[in-house]
């Protein structure tokens, strides 16, 4: 150093040193970055975990069936949220960015190359919290899943980082753990601030493992998360919903979509339909041919606490098109769940049922029946969050209404079922009755060519029950009605036919003058009675006149008895002399008709004697004799599927409307909830 007058010092500063051979990964040996690395990965799980929650709460509320049912498409469901989370991602990725590069943390680095490295890890951490949610029920339970698991692969990373002879081939395999590939690009990019310049495009593909390949492996594991999240809603069987087999993406009929030989649908229908026989009424004759719902030996079963219970045991009828028919029973006989296979909410265990010649079973032809059906289910289904008007507008929308109709269409139903004085008020406040009210303007916006209807007008009041019913009645031209109810009152006055299920099975089906002629106790003498009056000479002057007539009620103040209806012809002179003894103590007498719940408890009488011998009624169904329609019939069934409502829309655009509606719905609920919580 003294004899050349060169300081040796900084010759060795200039000198750097390279280490022979590459690592299988960058090594990151610094505890504080290490923990840098993990508060990243966990950076972006909040949005996963409350977009995983959200969806399988709409899941437990039915919401996402409903809407399904209405006719939203699977992938425009989810994109709508990946919309919404993939903006907030973006917004925040563009924050974490613009801090990390102006920070001590990444300065020398591009803050867009930053930038893409936080997004993409933020985008493929919403599609793993996607994936998740077709594996969960409870929307507590993914939530809390769906943070564990990012910690947990969060820690495999860190140890791919921290691990100096972690075998490369093992970075390959875990590289579809996207908190895996976001580590390595992190600490890459740590290495290029250490010995380069920073990370930008100019050197993307440098180092011992280049940014490049974090980020598109970020990206195909968006990909395969996207990819799963739907194959495994479509086959993981559900509480609700029809489920594919787990190969249907084999099979050349799903991606070849042709039209069913309905000519043969409706053959092996008919073959297996019920005749007419002495339960069921025969049709007018201007209904013949117009059969728009053909159920044929259709049997659910399900599996309750080990046991396996029959909700519907063969049943069989047709529903005809220009009528409305009830469906009759009480709570626990089968109705809902009839309801939910025509629906498509539930496939029938065995059995046919089709609705203008598709079959509720198949998912693709379901497919078609949503097109022209409206249903209100026995659960209200709405936004909370959002108001009458807005609700309607919202599921028009979904149902492909033109935006030109939209609004006219929405003031036709809020005016037809009385609803402009709430329409500015939120779902959430609404009574019982006035959401029922919401749910049946929901079912008959657009005017579906079928209405089906679980309980419509379940705790309304007199006045409310009225204005439903005029709706139903002033739309049953040209379409199918369809609603299930425990009010036999209801059921005389709004239904054509009448459709009684008890015990799973179909008792009688007719209109209200059938089923109280077959299955009537006659009619009914009422007397209002002193307290002197002689109860055996009053039943003994009675049986005089009619020797069938029985006392079924007695007390204090009234005797009530039962007189046949073949007697109808004796009941002048019973009167006459009724009138002549006054000293019986009649005060007033009075004579009813049999009522139609009358003639619903004997029916459940006799369903309950039937119930013991389950099988000797299985038989004698079995040996009913077949339907005889002929072929004309059927072709004038078929006929009337080209009068089927076609969609408002084409498939792109209702599509695109799908999309757009669904996310500014979630826009809405999330800017609301906000302002509640301030």
């Amino acid at each position: 150093q003294l004899k050349t007058n060169h300081s040796v010092w900084e010759q060795l500063d200039l000198t750097r040193a390279m280490v022979m051979g590459e690592a299988a990964v960058v090594e990151i040996d610094n505890f504080p970055r290490a923990i840098i690395l993990i508060y990243l990965v966990i950076a972006f799980s909040p949005f996963g975990y409350y977009l995983a929650i959200h969806i399988v709460a709409e899941k437990e509320r039915k919401l996402k069936e409903f809407l399904k049912i209405l006719g939203l498409h699977d992938t425009a469901f989810w994109l709508s949220w990946v919309l919404l989370y993939v903006s907030l991602i973006f917004v925040m990725s563009i924050l974490m960015a613009v801090i990390a590069t102006a920070s001590s943390l990444f300065p020398q680095s591009s803050a867009f190359v930053i930038f893409l490295l936080f997004f993409l890890y933020g985008v493929s951490s919403v599609f793993f919290a996607l994936m998740l949610t077709p594996l969960f029920k409870k929307s507590k339970h993914v939530g809390i899943v769906e943070f564990l698991a990012t910690l947990v692969f969060g820690f495999v990373g860190l140890n791919i980082v921290l691990l100096e002879d972690f075998p490369k081939s093992f970075v390959w395999i875990l590289s579809p753990l996207c908190q895996c590939s976001f580590l390595i690009g992190v600490a890459q990019v740590m290495h290029l601030e250490d010995y380069e310049d920073g990370a930008t495009f100019a050197n993307i593909n440098a180092g011992p493992y280049p940014l490049c390949i974090s980020l598109v492996l970020l990206v195909l594991d968006s990909i395969f998360y996207l990819l799963v999240a739907v194959y495994l809603d479509q086959v993981i069987p559900g509480e609700f919903g029809l489920r594919r087999t787990p190969f249907f993406f084999m099979k050349p009929s799903f991606w070849s979509k042709h039209r069913k030989n309905y000519k043969e649908l409706y053959e092996s229908s008919i073959n297996g339909s019920l005749s007419f026989s002495e339960i069921v009424e025969p049709v007018p004759s201007e209904f013949q041919g117009k059969e728009a719902i053909r159920i044929s030996c259709v049997q659910k079963t399900f599996r309750k606490k080990g046991e396996t219970v029959e909700a519907l045991r063969n049943l069989s009828f047709d529903i005809y098109e220009g009528q409305i028919t009830a469906l009759l029973g009480h709570s626990g006989t089968g109705k809902t769940t009839l309801m939910n296979i025509l629906c498509g909410l539930c496939p029938p265990s065995d059995g046919f049922v089709s609705v203008y010649g598709h079959r509720v079973s198949e998912i693709d032809e379901m497919l078609e029946v949503r097109q022209i059906a409206g249903v209100c289910p026995q659960s209200d289904i709405h936004f909370d969050i959002l108001t009458v008007e807005e609700n309607l507008s919202i599921f028009a929308a979904i149902k492909g209404i033109p935006q030109n109709d939209l609004i006219q269409e929405v003031q036709k139903v809020l005016l037809d079922l009385e609803m402009q004085p709430i329409r500015d008020n939120q779902a959430k406040k609404l009574s019982g009755g006035q959401k029922r009210r919401l749910s049946v303007g929901v079912a008959v916006l657009g005017n579906p060519k079928v209405l089906l209807l679980d309980e419509p007008t379940a705790g309304m009041d007199p006045c409310s029950r009225h204005i439903v019913w005029n709706l139903l009645r002033s739309r049953k031209a040209k379409r199918v009605t369809v609603f299930s109810t425990h009010f036999m009152d209801e059921a005389d006055i709004l239904a054509d036919r009448k459709a009684v299920i008890s015990q799973g099975m179909l008792k009688c089906l007719g209109s209200s003058l059938f089923l109280k002629s077959k299955w009537g106790i006659g009619y009914r003498l009422s007397m209002h009675i002193d307290a002197y009056c002689n109860t055996e000479a009053t039943t003994s002057l009675i049986r005089q006149h009619i020797p069938a007539a029985s006392l079924i009620q007695e007390n204090d103040e009234q005797l009530v008895y039962t007189l046949p209806l073949k007697d109808m012809d004796k009941f002048a002179g019973l009167f006459s002399d009724l009138d002549t003894h006054s000293h019986l103590g009649v005060i007033t007498y009075g004579v009813s008709m049999t009522t139609l719940e009358d003639v619903y408890l004997k029916l459940e009488v006799e369903a309950e004697i039937d119930q013991a011998d389950y099988s000797v009624f299985h038989s004698q169904q079995a040996q009913e004799e077949m339907d005889t329609k002929s072929l004309d019939d059927m072709e004038q069934s078929l006929l009337m599927l080209s009068e089927a409502k076609a969609p408002a829309m084409s498939n792109s655009a209702l599509w695109k409307k799908q999309v757009s509606t669904i996310a500014k719905v979630h826009f809405l609920s999330l800017k609301r909830e906000n302002k509640c919580v301030r």
